[in-house]
C-alpha cells in the first residue's frame, strides 16, 4: 500500500474511531438523563405512597433501572486509540511539516487507570527553522554539512594586492561561487564552484601589464567522518578537484586533484575551533608537484546573529620551487535572517611569499 493510501486509510480509521467515540457518548448522556428521570419518579412515587399509605403488592415486579452499555467502552476506547496512533504514523511518515512554535501538551493513559487520562504530559519543543552555516569568509573549510535536499549557494568578491620583488599586482576577483547540496543528512554533500573572473594588473617600474578571464571550475564532496565526542574533533573529510574549464590566462588548464581533512571542536561559550590540513597534486607551467596548506581559525558567536573569527593559514609551496606563504585573517558574519548571511574579511601576508594584502566580501543564501 502507498503512503498516500495509508495516509488516507489511516484518516478515515481515525475519523470513523472519532465518530464511534461521539455516538457512544452521546448514549451515555441519553441513559444517564432516561435513568435519571426514572430515579427521579421512583423517588416522587415512593414519597406518594408515604403519604397515602398503602404498601406495594408483595410480589409486584420492580423495575431495574437502565443500565448503560459500559462492556463497550474498553473497545470503543481501543478502537479509538488505535486509529489515533495509525493516523499519527502516517502523518509523520509523509509530512515534516512543523507545527505552532512552542512546547504543548497532550493527554497520556495510564493502562492501570480504566482508559483514564492522567496529567498532561510536556511534549519537546518542535526543531528549530534551518540556520545557514557556510564555509566562507575565511580559507578554512568548516565541517558542516549542507541540509538535506537544500541548495546552498555562497557566492563573494576579493582585492588583493602584492607588492613583492618591485612588482606591484592589482588582483579583482569575482564573482566567487559555491553550489552545496546536502545528499545525506548531516553525512554527505556534494560540491561544485568556481573563483570567478579574474582581472589583474602588474606594474614594475617600467610597464604595466594586465590579464583577465575566467577562473577554472571545480567539483567535489564533503563527507563528515564521525562527530564531536570530548577532545576527539567532529571530522569531515573533502575531495574536489579542477576541471580544466577556465580561460589560458588565468586557468593552468590541468587537472589539480585536492584531499582535504577538517577538524572542528566546539569549545562551548560560543567559541569553536577548526584546522583545515589540505594536500594538493598542482601543476606550475605544465610541471606537477604537491603541495600542502593548513590553517586554524578560531570562531566566537557573539549573538544569535553576528559571529568573527582569526585565522593563520600557510600554503607551500606557493608554486614550485618557491617557499611557503604564510597569512592571517580576520573578519565576521552576520545573519540578515536565518537563510541570508553577509560577511566580509581582510587579511596580511606575513613573510616575502604571501599577498599583501586581501580583503572580501560575501553574501550566501540557503535555499
Amino acid at each position: 500500500m502507498s503512503e498516500t493510501s495509508f495516509t488516507i486509510f489511516a484518516i478515515l480509521l481515525g475519523a470513523a474511531g472519532l465518530a464511534a467515540e461521539f455516538n457512544l457518548g452521546r448514549i451515555f448522556i441519553k441513559d444517564w438523563l432516561i435513568g435519571r428521570r426514572e430515579r427521579r419518579a421512583a423517588t416522587a412515587a415512593r414519597r406518594g405512597a408515604l403519604r397515602t399509605g398503602p404498601a406495594p403488592a408483595e410480589n409486584a415486579p420492580v423495575e431495574a433501572p437502565h443500565v448503560a452499555p459500559v462492556k463497550l467502552l474498553p473497545i470503543a476506547a481501543a478502537a479509538a486509540l488505535t486509529a489515533c496512533t495509525l493516523t499519527a504514523r502516517a502523518a509523520n511518515a509523509v509530512s515534516d511539516a512543523p507545527g505552532p512554535a512552542g512546547a504543548s501538551t497532550s493527554l497520556t493513559f495510564d493502562p492501570g487507570a480504566a482508559g483514564q487520562p492522567t496529567e498532561p504530559a510536556p511534549v519537546p519543543d518542535e526543531p528549530k527553522p534551518l540556520t545557514i552555516s557556510t564555509d566562507r569568509p575565511g580559507f578554512s573549510d568548516s565541517s558542516g554539512i549542507a541540509p538535506l535536499w537544500h541548495l546552498q549557494l555562497e557566492t563573494g568578491y576579493t582585492f588583493t594586492l602584492r607588492d613583492r620583488d618591485g612588482v606591484e599586482s592589482h588582483t579583482h576577483n569575482a564573482p566567487e561561487l559555491l553550489a552545496r547540496i546536502g545528499l545525506i543528512e548531516d553525512r554527505l554533500e556534494i560540491r561544485i564552484g568556481t573563483s570567478g573572473y579574474f582581472w589583474s594588473r602588474s606594474d614594475d617600474g617600467a610597464a604595466t601589464s594586465s590579464a583577465e578571464g575566467f577562473s577554472d571550475a571545480f567539483a567535489g564532496f564533503k563527507l563528515k567522518l564521525i562527530d564531536q565526542d570530548g577532545a576527539i574533533p567532529r571530522l569531515a573529510l573533502e575531495g574536489i578537484t579542477t576541471l580544466s574549464l577556465g580561460d589560458h590566462d588565468i586557468s593552468n588548464r590541468d587537472v589539480e586533484p585536492t584531499a582535504k581533512l577538517i577538524a572542528s571542536w566546539d569549545l562551548g561559550s560560543g567559541f569553536t575551533l577548526t584546522s583545515n590540513a589540505v594536500l594538493t597534486y598542482a601543476t606550475t607551467s605544465g610541471s606537477r608537484f604537491i603541495q600542502v596548506a593548513g590553517s586554524a581559525s578560531l570562531s566566537y558567536s557573539v549573538s544569535d546573529t553576528t559571529s568573527v573569527f582569526v585565522e593563520y593559514f600557510a600554503v607551500g609551496p606557493r608554486i614550485k620551487g618557491s617557499d611557503a606563504a604564510h597569512s592571517i585573517d580576520f573578519g565576521g558574519a552576520y545573519l540578515l535572517n536565518n537563510r541570508v548571511q553577509l560577511d566580509a574579511r581582510v587579511g596580511f601576508g606575513l613573510n616575502a611569499e604571501a599577498d599583501n594584502v586581501f580583503v572580501g566580501v560575501g553574501i550566501s543564501f540557503l535555499f
